[in-house]
């Protein structure tokens, strides 16, 4: 090879490092893609692919679960916080198995908590064949003043998304 082979072989790679970098920072999703719901864009833990709702009553809570897929071995239980109590049965159901676009619901009895408290709802089971869970919390009241200045130090994450650290609350 001659002295010019060499000295354009440097540019040439630096040219095509340059094409592959800003043609993948420019690519979008195309939007003619076909995508269902199971297939959408995971950020974060995997959750199990049901949808939990609840329609808050004042001392009542009617509980609907939808499975997206098939269930086995499905696990449903409830408890309060920030002052909710749960007086009807804590596990709505043990063991039970779902088909897909099964739905399922389940009525709570509870007492409030003074101000804001929370009804949190727990689906765990196996989903094709991966044991996985989801959790919901559901409010019900208007804050106290207390509930209001919460002692949490409020910074940003990486992403600007607006984080609060918790103190520890030694139970």
């Amino acid at each position: 090879m001659n002295r010019m082979t060499f000295a354009a072989l440097p540019g040439f790679f630096a040219l095509l490092a340059l094409a592959a970098c800003s043609s993948s920072t420019k690519s979008t999703p195309s939007s003619t893609t076909s995508s269902t719901a199971s297939e959408q864009v995971v950020h974060g833990k995997m959750q199990a692919p049901v949808v939990v709702n609840a329609e808050m009553q004042d001392a009542s809570a009617r509980v609907t679960l939808r499975f997206d897929t098939p269930a086995t071995g499905v696990r449903v239980s409830v408890r309060g916080l920030d002052g909710l109590v749960v007086t009807s049965q804590p596990t709505l159901a043990d063991g039970v198995d779902f088909p897909s676009n099964a739905t399922a619901s389940y009525d709570v009895a509870f007492t409030r908590g003074s101000g804001r408290s929370h009804l949190v709802v727990s689906v765990s089971g196996d989903f094709k064949g991966a044991h996985q869970s989801r959790v919901a919390s559901f409010a019900i009241g208007t804050p106290t003043n207390a509930q209001r200045s919460s002692n949490a130090t409020k910074t940003e994450g990486a992403n600007g998304e607006r984080i609060k650290v918790m103190p520890v609350d030694p139970q």
